[in-house]
């Protein structure tokens, strides 16, 4: 099911910079993060004392979503927007322990989240990893994520659509002419309002 491009190729992996995934993984308790990952976390830390707790309280909550439209609901389809590394509580680990048919589709622009996805996805021999995807896109980009979606989700049927923790990488309006926050509600909204 998987349809893994190749990550950008002017995109560097530098484990003595600190980035933003590998940060939040480490809040997590994720083991996908480097020294330089571990000095930002606690600078952030010391000053911001509570992102530890919110970092959790936003997975946490994750999970009750995912257990809830599983369970409560009978989602058998999820499509996670801006997924980040891979993490303790994931969306395929909530929803396939209640429903092991349920498909998810993850999507994210990230290049170091690609490298983890192919790993994920390719090489784990969990069972359940042949029911998710991955989208190489940009959340703006509907028009990549759709397609992609469409890969191995059915339209025609219900899809959960999760945008945990990814508004705040989205530039906000620089003008009237720049809506992409604006913009992007309505076009998640629409990918699916058929």
């Amino acid at each position: 099911m998987s349809g893994l491009q190749p990550a950008e190729p002017g995109s560097r992996f530098d484990p003595s910079v600190a980035h933003p995934a590998r940060v939040y993984a480490s809040w997590l308790g994720g083991k996908d993060h480097y020294l330089a990952d571990r000095r930002a976390a606690e600078e952030v830390i010391r000053t911001r004392p509570q992102v530890v707790a919110g970092a959790r309280a936003n997975r946490a909550f994750l999970a009750r979503v995912v257990r809830y439209l599983a369970a409560e609901c009978g989602i058998r389809q999820f499509l996670d927007l801006g997924t980040g590394l891979p993490a303790p509580g994931s969306t395929d680990e909530i929803a396939q322990a209640i429903a092991p048919d349920a498909r998810i589709v993850y999507a994210d622009n990230d290049p170091l989240v690609l490298i983890h996805a192919r790993a994920l996805l390719t090489g784990t021999g969990r069972t359940g990893h042949e029911r998710c995807d991955y989208i190489d896109a940009d959340v703006r980009d509907t028009a990549t994520i759709l397609s992609g979606a469409a890969r191995a989700l059915d339209f025609a049927q219900p899809i959960a659509v999760l945008m945990l923790a990814l508004l705040h990488f989205i530039p906000f309006f620089r003008s009237l002419q720049d809506q992409h926050v604006y913009d992007l509600r309505f076009h998640v909204v629409d990918m699916f309002a058929t």
